[in-house]
């Protein structure tokens, strides 16, 4: 054969005979493999041998790419990231330029600028610049979903106005920290004005739980018990979610921060909290001076409500619980005496849609009665992803439920539903992929939030869609955790900057419509 000859022999390697039918050989040779690497994108079960799908790099590329191979260097890539100008420009060329617009200081590791304590000056209409990074827009197929939010908004932005507008949103991790949230609600107070911090847990306890732009202490001895592990039997757990109980020893502190965008001023201390049989005694602390106290036990189980008010300013509440009695404390909202909007953070770790029905039905409804939000955000999903055999009808009618009895608490009160980040794994490839149940989870809520006149906001759909938390952990900055389920706090700031300006054109789309 053509191939055992000896390399000694030019002339007969040489042979124009035995060259075609070498290149006859190759090309059937390459034919097959050509084939057979194509019977992969046809035949089931075969997904795994395909020598490329999308998200992945063009297999040789590298070989003929002007850029620097591996263990190269470039200015571009090596340059440290320092400015907000760099970080967008470097994730626009993995994310787009307009996902990339909705970076924050978060993306170079820098706090928001403290901007002094000058009064907002609100100008009701909308600028076109307000907009710009605009992603993805609310759905909302009734047209009015969110006109209740939005009248309340324009109230708060009218002249000599006193309307606070609240907005309560429940959730998970996504939300715990108050990454997501703290950015909308730096966004809309900066934006519509500074009426408080809103409502927080009494503390974190052993929870992953914190808030930013406000101090928050917690010490001493308390019980807290969670909606999402189901350990109280008459399911009162308080507007957050989360009951702490004392008998004596606990202690908390809640105070304004020195230095920030917001929350360097409040005028009102409000606990949330419960009086019942065995109810203890408990002492309210303003700035040091002399005690409140106040006694919980009470011939019937009700919950209950204590407000301070103080010249707004910066203040300091503590919290001291007495002997003689078990004090059972839901949180503390704390808010201002001026137009402007509260943004109440409601975020356990591993919260999911169906812990939600934990709740007593008439307690969870007189809790966000109380509280009087304009707008109620539901967004649950993450934990749900990694369900195996999911059943999504009875999803479905958990969801329905929740919303439901959401609403009982303020019925004319606009809804809207928040559908999950991207929840990412790795496959047999070694590429990370979005979990099957991801797409269903976001199509469930769709339907739900139609159906239930609530508006939606595909937070899937905004972050890229299929793949996109393996693209988000790529990034520079990164904007992905390793474990592909959570974001880097300048990732949650980009999805607060993201879910803003979607409500902000709401809002400026209700504006010209109401004119």
């Amino acid at each position: 054969m053509w191939w055992d000859l000896p390399p000694s022999d030019p002339a007969k390697l040489q042979d124009p005979g035995s060259y075609r039918l070498g290149l006859w050989r190759l090309a059937i040779i390459f034919g097959t493999i050509v084939i057979a690497a194509g019977l992969t994108y046809v035949i089931p079960g075969l997904e795994d041998w395909r020598p490329w799908v999308p998200g992945e790099k063009i297999p040789l590329a590298s070989m003929v790419s002007l850029k620097p191979s591996v263990g190269q260097s470039s200015t571009a890539d090596s340059a440290p990231i320092d400015t907000l100008e760099k970080a967008q420009e470097l994730a626009a060329q993995t994310l787009g330029e307009g996902l990339a617009a909705n970076l924050g200081q978060e993306a170079i590791g820098v706090e928001e600028a403290d901007t002094g304590d000058e009064k907002v000056v609100v100008n009701l209409e909308i600028d076109e610049s307000e907009l710009e990074g605009l992603v993805l827009e609310l759905e909302d197929p009734s047209g009015v979903a969110m006109d209740s939010f939005y009248k309340a908004l324009a109230e708060t932005a009218s002249e000599e106005s006193t309307r606070i507008t609240r907005i309560a949103h429940w959730g998970d991790s996504t939300i715990a920290a108050d990454d997501v949230t703290s950015t909308l609600r730096r966004r809309f107070q900066k934006r519509f004005g500074d009426s408080g911090h809103g409502f927080q847990l009494i503390g974190k306890g052993t929870m992953p739980y914190r808030h930013k732009d406000v101090v928050s202490v917690q010490t001493g001895s308390w019980n807290e018990h969670s909606v999402i592990r189901k350990g109280i039997a008459n399911g009162r757990y308080g507007f957050g979610g989360v009951v702490h109980k004392s008998r004596g020893g606990g202690q908390a502190k809640y105070q304004t921060v020195s230095k920030g965008p917001i929350g360097k001023n409040v005028g009102s201390f409000e606990l949330f909290y419960q009086r019942h049989p065995g109810g203890g005694k408990f002492q309210m602390i303003v700035d040091g001076g002399a005690p409140v106290v106040i006694d919980s036990k009470s011939e019937i189980l009700e919950d209950a409500w204590e407000l301070i008010t103080v010249e707004d300013g910066p203040h300091t509440l503590e919290l001291r619980t007495l002997s003689g009695g078990e004090s059972i404390m839901y949180g503390i909202a704390m808010e201002r005496p001026q137009a402007g909007v509260v943004y109440d953070s409601l975020g356990i770790v591993g919260a999911r849609a169906s812990r939600m029905l934990n709740f007593d039905e008439g307690h969870l409804a007189g809790q966000i009665a109380h509280r009087s939000p304009d707008l109620l955000v539901i967004a649950f999903g993450g934990n749900e992803a990694s369900d195996k055999g999911m059943n999504f009808e009875r999803y479905r009618n958990v969801l329905t439920q929740v919303i439901t009895r959401v609403r009982a608490g303020n019925p004319n009160a606009s809804c809207m539903v928040m559908a999950p980040l991207d929840q990412g794994e790795k496959d047999s490839r070694g590429r990370i992929r979005t979990m099957p149940n991801v797409p269903q989870i976001v199509a469930a809520q769709r339907e739900i939030a139609a159906a239930q006149g609530c508006a939606f906001f595909d937070t899937f759909q905004a972050m890229g869609g299929e793949g996109a938390m393996g693209r988000w952990y790529n990034a520079k900055p990164r904007l992905g955790w390793g474990d592909y389920r959570h974001a880097t706090p300048a990732g949650y700031e980009v999805v607060g900057n993201m879910l803003y300006k979607a409500m902000l054109k709401g809002f400026s789309d209700y504006l010209k419509r109401s004119n």
